[in-house]
């Protein structure tokens, strides 16, 4: 079992973006470490830490869904989630300009691995998330999550 090191602290940043008081960090013992410190994770004893600063849009639920999922219900989960996605869109982009380029195959399990986390963490959320919002947002995110690990602009000033 995960567990988180705190609720979230964060300030409101007009259109659509938080950015935290202080850190959030989440550990469990089961998340696939060696997948994501491939693409630049640092989880010491499968820690990860969103430290203070870390720009989020909580959860990147279309609106009209905030009925089913509210980015409240799932924020602690898609924070973390939210970090390891940038580190798969910073090792994309650093990878793109290396002779090799990246590897295909790192970012997929990467990817595994940060999806895995985001269902892991919301498992352990609590006040506990109810499981057809647990299916419906991994299943959001493992669906459509690869448009979101592509390299950003934005992605630079972090």
């Amino acid at each position: 079992m995960g567990t988180f090191n705190n609720k979230i602290q964060a300030e409101y940043n007009p259109p659509k973006q938080w950015i935290l008081s202080r850190a959030l960090s989440y550990q469990n013992d089961k998340i696939n470490i060696s997948a994501l410190m491939d693409v630049g994770v640092k989880a010491p004893d499968n820690k990860i830490t969103c430290y203070a600063g870390f720009k989020t849009d909580l959860a990147s639920t279309p609106k009209f869904l905030w009925t089913m999922i509210a980015p409240w219900d799932i924020a602690r989960a898609a924070i973390i989630h939210d970090l390891l996605y940038l580190r798969i869109r910073q090792y994309r982009r650093k990878s793109s300009k290396s002779l090799g380029g990246e590897n295909p195959e790192t970012v997929s399990k990467a990817k595994k691995a940060a999806d895995d986390v985001f269902l892991m963490a919301m498992k352990d959320s609590n006040p506990s998330i109810p499981s057809w919002k647990i299916f419906l947002a991994h299943s959001a995110v493992v669906s459509f999550g690869r448009w979101s690990i592509v390299p950003r602009d934005s992605d630079l000033d972090v």
